[in-house]
């Protein structure tokens, strides 16, 4: 436990080092919400054993990641969905081939009531689980669930802002851009970056881009930063090498909290139709032009009778922080802390904590490596099995869109 606690110290200390940045404009500045992207990825690895064993053992282990973001002034739309399968054999004569399947997907929109879009907001969320593990003997193979509430502030994805940081820096090391950009220009050309899905639609996925291009252009030349009067075939060219091909880490800031009530339509365990009251708060911050730090704590109960207190509570906190270090390696942490407080208090509580960092190297536009680290650890009353665990990853992630 103490190996886990000097990581986390460790890890998250590292916040508080924010390198210089050259460009005087900030990520926090971007406060534009209209934007739209999603993104999917399929994992896979692979490992056999073979030699002094009965037979050759192995396992097998594939993910598939889906998320999708629109946001506007007045609404935003959220939902991601993951699945996972691992096929595994021991080297025993009598051990057989398991296999694990499970899925997750969850969506929600948010309804702002406010003119600025920031403040006051109305939320529907809906999740689905599904489970079919050899290991684990559960009564139901669904979990599904619904919520409604309200909430305040928002999460602004600033990326655009980073990916136009990036485009301008780009071009005037190759001498495109000649003098300094102001603020206000950064902030333009963002705008831009963040309407493809516009352009998109009103020119076709054939012919948007040199539309979209020209936008950009014309925000330039009106700043009078171009050493010609158009990007010219090598601008377009960065440009489109930014945007399309290099990776840019996905920049948040704001923070918003929550509360709401539903119904637990069916779990794992077999319960239904039992209401549920969830709380959230989330918090997003980057610092500089390279790292993101992003926290969220939610609180979870089932209301037996519409009664509060009668089961467990359950805390559970994220945090990540993420390094760019350059165009081609992220350093990504996460550590999860989560905290069951049992409703009969001479039961003990629940502490499970996960912690894990990486490397991921993008060596295409596609095709992405991934190293990691992880340290797991469960504490409740005598359990025997205390140790800190540990398990090194190594797989490759290809980027479907």
């Amino acid at each position: 436990m103490k190996k886990m606690m000097k990581w986390m110290a460790w890890i998250l200390g590292l916040v508080l080092i924010v390198p210089a940045s050259a460009v005087a404009i900030e990520l926090t500045d971007y406060i534009d919400p209209d934007i739209y992207w999603q993104d999917a990825e399929l994992s896979a690895m692979f490992t056999a054993r073979d030699g002094n064993r009965d037979q050759t053992s192995y396992d097998a282990y594939g993910e598939v990641d889906w998320e999708l973001e629109y946001s506007t002034l007045p609404m935003k739309w959220r939902a991601a969905a993951v699945g996972t399968m691992d096929f595994n054999r021991g080297g025993d004569d009598d051990d057989d081939t398991e296999e694990n399947i499970a899925f997750d997907a969850w969506s929600d929109a948010k309804l702002y009531q406010t003119e600025a879009g920031n403040g006051l907001f109305y939320f529907g969320r809906a999740e689905y689980g599904y489970r079919d593990i050899e290991a684990q003997d559960l009564p139901e193979n669904n979990r599904a669930e619904a919520l409604v509430g309200a909430g305040y502030g928002r999460i602004i994805t600033a990326t655009p802002l980073m990916e136009a940081i990036r485009s301008v820096e780009d071009l005037q090391k190759y001498g495109i851009i000649q003098g300094a950009v102001s603020d206000a220009t950064y902030l333009k050309l963002a705008a831009v970056i963040a309407r493809e899905q516009e352009y998109q639609s009103r020119y076709s996925l054939r012919e948007y881009e040199k539309f979209w291009y020209e936008a950009m252009e014309e925000v330039l030349r009106n700043e009078g930063v171009l050493a010609e009067e158009t990007l010219g075939a090598m601008g377009v060219i960065r440009i489109q090498d930014i945007l399309t091909v290099e990776n840019v880490l996905e920049r948040k800031h704001g923070w918003e909290a929550r509360a709401g009530l539903g119904f637990q339509i069916v779990d794992y365990s077999g319960n239904e139709a039992d209401p549920l009251f969830r709380a959230a708060l989330e918090y997003a911050k980057p610092f500089g032009l390279q790292w993101q730090f992003m926290d969220t704590v939610t609180y979870a109960t089932i209301l037996e009778d519409w009664d509060f207190g009668d089961t467990d509570h359950n805390f559970t906190n994220i945090a990540s922080l993420t390094y760019e270090i350059n165009e081609t390696i992220d350093w990504i942490n996460l550590w999860q802390f989560d905290l069951i407080v049992p409703s009969d208090g001479d039961d003990d509580e629940i502490y499970i904590n996960h912690l894990e960092t990486g490397l991921e190297f993008y060596i295409t536009n596609t095709v992405n490596l991934v190293t990691r680290l992880e340290f797991d650890h469960y504490d409740h009353d005598d359990n025997p099995d205390d140790e800190v665990e540990t398990t090194f990853f190594v797989g490759v992630t290809y980027t479907i869109f």
